[in-house]
């Protein structure tokens, strides 16, 4: 079995003091806990086991979609480096 902890490798110190100092404006919505909250009618979150299944893992799974559409962003962007995590 490969221990995939050594392959990950260690934080730049390049990308650690080229970064230092940012004062970063406008960086997104924080949507982890409040998407699906916002996004539907309050009826549905009236029985408590719909509730918590869109909580726990409805919330979660469309959380993890909207991060990978930053993600694309950031791929397909030739202007940032590919480790850059700061887009909107």
């Amino acid at each position: 079995m490969i221990n995939t902890r050594k392959l990950k490798g260690f934080n730049s110190y390049h990308k650690v003091t080229d970064t230092y100092g940012w004062d970063l404006k406008y960086t997104g919505y924080d949507y982890t806990e409040s998407l699906m909250k916002n996004s539907l009618s309050n009826y549905m979150f009236r029985n408590e086991r719909l509730s918590t299944f869109i909580n726990n893992h409805i919330n979660r799974l469309m959380v993890f979609y909207l991060n990978r559409v930053k993600y694309l962003r950031i791929f397909f962007n030739y202007a940032v480096d590919k480790d850059y995590q700061n887009i909107n």
